[in-house]
């Protein structure tokens, strides 16, 4: 078992290939059913699960547990925002939204044409799925050409913030963990879950984990104000308050991005200039994918999900175990287990050796 970087999920799938493993399953180890096929040398995922067939799936693992853990368990939404915020579904409008970052970009470089400059405001869904950060992978099948991310200033909203502190919460007990024992076959993969997060707490930490790296490559700052409510309609009209308390304040032009159409409402009251990012409903049965941002897919899948396994490989990639921390969430860890017979087992443990050793002679840190 190692506990390692998110990309070492790329070492994984490169070793599997070259073990012969031209298609690999991904199979959800809580949902004991398989979510889609990687077809390596093409570089395709193939066959998602229909929505039917994962719906028969969830219906019966929700029989087999109590109606709270029922309503925890990851549906087709979960799965379809995934295959979204790893950009192997792309916003249908990223063209537009690429040209207004190259645009911000340029007037950053001519600050005596451009004295007024702007930002982009995020919302909360946006900051779930992961989009700017995952901006920085994409490459040429996305529609994206490299950018200085230190010329895109970022306002995210301290209530956004204060959204994803208060959705990290609940855990499973001793009761939790019973019940998804009785109604799993490998009862190891509930064994792992005492004192975990739940589905929405382990969402939040994955968006908290977006702004730290926002705040790493981008240049970021925060729109302060406004009172926290449950109700999110009035929550938004007081996130939308504090940044148009912003703009006036700093004096800068800011676009509002949001994947929530009654969002872009509040934004238009409080004069707040914005944009919709909107996303693909219809899941294809074949995706091309840039390689860098199928590890990002395997990495949310992994945190909804709790317990991936990679069939045909032996491997087990989990991303939620007892004892997992923010900080792990923060560096975006993964445990990979290599079962009992797997083939590349031990070329796993072995690039693990090599990677450490690298890691320890050469400032690593600075170099990304």
């Amino acid at each position: 078992m190692m506990e390692v970087d998110k990309d070492f999920i790329t070492v994984v799938l490169n070793e599997a290939l070259m073990a012969g493993k031209r298609k690999v399953v991904i199979r959800s180890d809580l949902m004991e059913t398989d979510l889609l096929v990687v077809d390596l040398d093409r570089q395709e995922v193939q066959g998602v699960v229909r929505e039917d067939v994962y719906d028969e799936a969830l219906s019966r693992m929700a029989r087999a547990v109590g109606d709270r853990l029922a309503r925890d368990l990851p549906n087709y939404l979960d799965l379809r925002e995934a295959l979204q915020a790893s950009l192997l579904l792309p916003p249908s409008n990223l063209d537009g939204l690429m040209a207004e970052i190259y645009r911000v970009t340029e007037r950053r470089g001519d600050p005596y044409r451009f004295p007024r400059q702007m930002c982009f405001g995020l919302d909360t869904n946006l900051l779930y799925r992961r989009l700017f950060s995952r901006l920085l992978l994409a490459g040429t099948r996305c529609g994206v050409r490299p950018f200085d991310p230190q010329k895109v200033q970022l306002l995210i909203p301290s209530m956004a913030e204060e959204e994803l502190s208060r959705r990290v919460g609940r855990k499973y007990d001793k009761r939790d963990v019973e019940e998804l024992k009785r109604a799993l076959r490998d009862r190891s993969v509930a064994e792992e879950l005492f004192n975990c997060l739940d589905k929405g707490g382990r969402k939040a930490l994955n968006g908290q984990a977006e702004v730290a790296a926002l705040r790493q490559r981008y240049s970021c700052w925060s729109a302060q104000g406004g009172s926290f409510v449950e109700d999110k309609e009035v929550r938004d009209d007081e996130m939308l308050g504090s940044v148009a308390d912003e703009m006036l304040e700093q004096r800068v032009d800011v676009l509002f991005l949001t994947n929530d159409d009654k969002t872009r409402a509040h934004a238009n009251a409080h004069k707040v200039p914005s944009l919709p990012i909107s996303y693909p409903y219809e899941v294809p049965s074949t995706i091309q994918y840039d390689p860098w941002l199928l590890t990002e897919l395997v990495y949310d899948l992994s945190i909804l999900h709790t317990s991936l396994t990679l069939k045909g490989t032996g491997v087990r990639i989990r991303g939620e175990w007892m004892g997992k921390t923010v900080d792990d969430y923060r560096s975006e860890r993964v445990r990979v287990i290599a079962l009992q017979g797997s083939e590349i087992g031990e070329m796993l443990a072995r690039d693990m050796r090599v990677i450490s050793a690298i890691k320890s002679r050469f400032p690593w840190k600075e170099l990304v």
